[in-house]
């Protein structure tokens, strides 16, 4: 991950920057990139020793998770994806085992539909989206604080991973007292751990 681009000062003009690249991805490099972090994650010892990963499903411009989601399935391990709480305040984690039970929830993501959220203790990988991502493992989310919230629920050995494009890797995002950094990055060209 050499070569992180450049960024503007501030969260408001980062946000807008990279929601305009996201959305001049070609098809088939999205196609090739949902693949390719799909192969690089399923090589990692970490992702080898996990039992359950938290993952979520993707949306317009997002790299596409499907490959991840349906590789997950496929290997024998449990996969849990977000479902947003009635009263938008949080999310929580739910077991899917079958994509065609997925439904339209909160902000036109697909999720999950169990009547019982996962324990946090069960994650032992959490995939987390974002607009822009640096080597420190700061992540600039959508503005609502979802996983802000979510991230410190998880258990200290969770291995929080943010998922992404390369072009999303940008130099240095402002960050607050408050941020959880991230331990880890994947695109479609490698996995970092971060702080190494």
């Amino acid at each position: 991950m050499k070569n992180p681009s450049p960024q503007p000062e501030n969260k408001a003009g980062l946000r807008e920057k990279l929601k305009q690249l996201r959305n001049q991805v070609d098809p088939g490099l999205a196609e090739t990139a949902s693949q390719g972090v799909w192969n690089i994650l399923s090589r990692i010892a970490e992702f080898q020793k996990a039992r359950g990963i938290g993952a979520f499903a993707s949306t317009t411009g997002e790299i596409n998770t499907y490959s991840i989601l349906e590789g997950v399935l496929s290997s024998g391990k449990k996969l849990y994806l977000p479902r947003v709480a009635a009263d938008k305040t949080h999310f929580d984690y739910y077991a899917v085992s079958d994509f065609t039970k997925l439904s339209t929830g909160a902000f036109g993501i697909l999720e999950p539909t169990g009547s019982h959220p996962a324990p946090w203790e069960e994650i032992d990988i959490a995939l987390v989206p974002g607009l822009a991502f640096d080597l420190r493992g700061h992540r600039l989310g959508f503005g609502k604080g979802y996983y802000d919230r979510v991230l410190p629920l998880l258990k200290k050995t969770t291995l929080t991973v943010g998922l992404g494009y390369s072009f999303q890797v940008v130099e240095r995002i402002p960050d607050e007292a408050h941020d959880i950094p991230l331990k880890a990055l994947l695109t479609e060209k490698n996995f970092h751990l971060c702080g190494k």
